[in-house]
């Protein structure tokens, strides 16, 4: 294992435990039972990575064989879910708290899925294709997320609230200009991942949106 394969295993620890932390919190605001709660962990933390493979035709997903980071997915939506049962009155009296917090956790999955979408799509030998990069970018980054919020059945959060998609396709447009440009990729990844972060959280704060038709 290389210095980029080994960053981008640990980043995709990091990112699957950011979004199964994201999708338990989701899952317990919808008063789901213990099993919905690892369920929508799993599918927010997988969910992308699945509907990335299967357009790039990598079959089966990656993901089906990484049993590390399904197991990953489940610890933290466990304990995502035993720190609320212990904690409701504390956890559901400070929600507004807690939404802060997912919204900071959400942003870092984005930020580490969305660089290793365009990785792995760049290895499965697309790297002359930019636009299929960056869309495979942002289909790992925000696919978890959009089949979590179709199955607790509310609108998509990358439709309607903040800047969400968006920033997955800057970070992953800036990505690719500093690899074309020779950047060393660890550096690139990195500094990508900050953006797409940055973002996010500078649009959460700021209420920033997209117009809209009233």
């Amino acid at each position: 294992m290389n210095q980029l394969e080994l960053v981008l295993f640990w980043l995709e620890i990091i990112g699957v435990l950011a979004f199964s932390i994201s999708g338990a919190m989701a899952a317990i605001e919808e008063k789901l039972d213990y099993f919905g709660v690892i369920f929508l962990g799993t599918i927010t933390a997988l969910g992308g990575g699945v509907l990335r493979d299967t357009l790039l035709g990598n079959l089966p997903p990656a993901n089906f064989n990484n049993y590390h980071c399904i197991i990953i997915s489940v610890v933290a939506a466990t304990a995502v879910f035993l720190i609320a049962y212990i904690t409701r009155d504390y956890y559901f009296s400070h929600m507004h708290l807690i939404e802060q917090i997912n919204n900071c956790i959400d942003a870092v999955g984005l930020g580490v899925f969305t660089i290793s979408g365009i990785q792995v799509a760049i290895e499965t030998k697309f790297g002359y294709n930019v636009f299929l990069l960056v869309f495979m970018g942002m289909i790992t980054g925000v696919g978890g997320g959009l089949l979590r919020d179709i199955i607790v059945g509310r609108k998509p959060l990358i439709f309607s609230k903040h800047i969400y998609a968006l920033a997955s396709i800057a970070g992953g447009v800036f990505y690719l200009i500093c690899i074309y440009a020779g950047v060393k990729e660890n550096l690139s990844l990195i500094i990508s991942i900050v953006i797409i972060f940055a973002i996010r959280m500078l649009s959460a704060h700021f209420k920033w949106n997209l117009p809209r038709i009233s």
